[in-house]
């Protein structure tokens, strides 16, 4: 009995450890302050308690052997084909390890703690998330913020929602009237708090999986069949997105040309898709490739720069295919299957959270947050059927892997820090002290795309264009967009080769059609070339392109293009106006050398 409440205690304090990091811990210590602090310390915290277990504890708890099997088939399928495709990752193979042994570590607090203390821990960790989004919402009216006023200590509200929807159902355990009234009560208060925050931050997404959970979990509970109840849900899902779709309507449409393009993607690479990361490297130039082939597009006012696809399954399909998209069908028939094979409350409560996340997974990025993963495996193993396994071969491994995770998140938060350091240095004047500094950090980052991106960008500041090129060079197979073709063609300017420069401009242009900066300096290197032609009739798109989101910037290039195309049209001799092109050069200095990562999909609202 002793024993069973030390389990219980610590199991419970572990997941109390686990929210905690992947809720509230941010730190300005890394380039990336919200996402990247809460990964590395849910991975210093699982290994930690791996390698605790695999001394301490006789058995080992896992999940039945289908649902195992398809987890492992999955973080298999994505290290091997990665590792065929760009070379061994260790940053992947450390990431993928910290996933692994994040659902060994689920699997013991689930069979040693029952959900109700696990669901009222997560409960009280997910009500301060929302007090916190809360107050920021009252501080963004007090103040006059804008949008994205509410992202708790996330980076998006993407994030904040997204765990605040996935927890909603756990509040409906406690509906229950085998519950007493008084945890009732509270549950009840508490469902009410996070639905508000998730109102209030302004994710569809976040707004549509709440209630869909929730009409799912009455229908449920009203007993109405499996078709029924899954057309119902249908229904539901269909009509709030319309409804949501006219609430912000650019939003949707810059949603609607990102799926669109993504499936051009896909149709390329139907089976087996492109491969892990290819997304962040491969979209924007389909996007490109889409505004070329139809430049008088509509969606040409909602494109920008994208990172994720907004929604989970067009990023698995375009990346593993169909293969990987089948794989994940069925660990969702798997986990059916094992709930009504064993019904019980904890087990719907389980689905329903799974439910949410499914449907939040249609309009976002749900898994780019490692608390949605916590979610995930403690729902997997709560429906699912756990096995106690005995013998040293299973604690030993365990031992091995935890250790190695440790071994390797201790590196990669250093070379984080390193990085973060580094740039900022970089940034208040000391490029060309830092530049070998990047050189020794390409041993454990150097398959980030943003960091080779920066170390590029620090070696254009240096005018060191071709070392420039080699890094961009390798860039574009993590991660490609408007900013790394405006710094490619800034080499190939400064290196004359101008028939790159006007590839690279051109393909920036495509990409975001709303942006000025490309077209002004294509005008720019086509006066240098003398193709006056070229150069009055880029100018001419300039002054008659619709304004996006007006700027100093922006008139200053028009008022410019207004002079160039009158000097052109009435004089032989074109005349700058050399403080203007001065002042938008200073403007455009020093271009994604920046070491503050953008926030995720910061293209469109959530």
């Amino acid at each position: 009995m002793i024993e069973e409440k030390r389990h219980l205690l610590t199991s419970l304090l572990i997941c109390c450890i686990l929210c905690c990091i992947t809720l509230f811990v941010y730190s300005h210590r890394f380039v990336n302050v919200e996402v990247t602090p809460k990964w590395m310390g849910l991975l210093l915290s699982v290994g930690a308690t791996g390698v605790a277990w695999g001394i301490f504890s006789r058995k080992i708890n896992f999940p039945s052997m289908p649902v195992f099997s398809v987890l492992t088939g999955c973080f298999l399928l994505v290290f091997i084909r990665d590792w065929v495709t760009l070379g061994f990752n260790p940053a992947l193979l450390t990431f993928l390890c910290g996933l692994v042994l994040l659902f060994f570590v689920i699997q013991q607090i689930a069979a040693r703690c029952t959900p109700k203390y696990l669901f009222g821990a997560i409960i009280v960790f997910a009500v301060a998330t929302s007090l916190h989004g809360i107050i920021q919402y009252a501080v963004a009216i007090h103040v006059g913020k804008g949008n994205f006023s509410v992202t708790g200590s996330f980076d998006n509200p993407a994030g904040f929602a997204a765990a605040l929807a996935c927890v909603l159902p756990l509040c409906f355990y406690f509906f229950n009237d085998a519950i007493k009234k008084y945890f009732r009560y509270v549950a009840m208060i508490a469902a009410g708090i996070i639905a508000i925050a998730v109102f209030l931050s302004g994710s569809r997404a976040g707004m549509i999986a709440s209630a869909v959970a929730t009409a799912g979990w009455l229908i449920a509970k009203s007993k109405i069949n499996g078709k029924k109840s899954a057309l119902i849900l249908a229904v539901i899902m269909l009509a709030l997105s319309v409804v949501l779709y006219f609430f912000k309507k650019d939003s949707a449409n810059g949603r609607l040309l990102i799926w669109r393009s993504t499936l051009d993607m896909v149709s390329d690479k139907p089976v087996i898709g492109h491969g892990q990361g290819a997304f962040q490297a491969k979209y924007m130039l389909y996007q490109a490739d889409y505004f070329k082939t139809h430049p008088e597009s509509p969606f040409a006012q909602f494109a920008d720069n994208t990172l994720f696809p907004f929604n989970e399954y067009l990023l698995v399909l375009s990346e593993h295919g169909i293969a990987g998209l089948s794989m994940v069908f069925l660990l969702a028939f798997l986990l059916i299957r094992a709930y009504r094979h064993n019904r019980s409350n904890e087990g719907l409560v389980a689905l329903t959270s799974l439910l949410a996340l499914s449907v939040f997974s249609f309009f976002s990025y749900p898994f780019n947050y490692p608390f949605t993963w916590v979610l995930l495996f403690l729902n997997i193993a709560i429906t699912g059927n756990v096995k106690h396994q005995k013998g040293w071969i299973h604690r030993a491994s365990v031992f091995l892997i935890s250790s190695v995770l440790l071994a390797y998140t201790s590196i990669l938060i250093y070379a984080e820090t390193r990085w973060n350091h580094i740039a900022r240095r970089s940034m208040a004047g000391q490029t060309h002290k830092v530049l070998p500094e990047y050189d020794k950090l390409h041993r454990w980052l150097g398959k980030n795309g943003l960091f080779l991106y920066n170390h590029a960008a620090e070696l254009n500041e240096a005018k060191e264009f071709e070392k420039s090129n080699v890094v961009f060079e390798r860039c574009t197979r993590y991660f490609n967009d408007i900013d790394v073709q405006m710094l490619l063609a800034d080499n190939y300017r400064e290196l004359g080769r101008y028939d790159e420069t006007e590839r690279h401009l051109k393909t920036a242009a495509a990409m975001c059609p709303t942006r000025f900066m490309p077209l002004y300096k294509l005008v720019k290197l086509y006066e240098t070339a003398s193709r006056r032609e070229e150069a009055l009739a880029t100018a001419h798109i300039i002054v008659n392109k619709d304004v996006k989101i007006p700027s100093s910037t922006v008139t200053a290039i028009k008022n410019e293009m207004r002079q160039l195309i009158e000097a052109i049209e009435t004089s032989d001799i074109p005349v700058k106006d050399n403080r203007t092109s001065k002042e938008l050069q200073n403007e455009d200095t020093r271009q994604g050398e920046t070491p503050k990562v953008r926030p995720n999909g910061a293209a469109l609202p959530p």
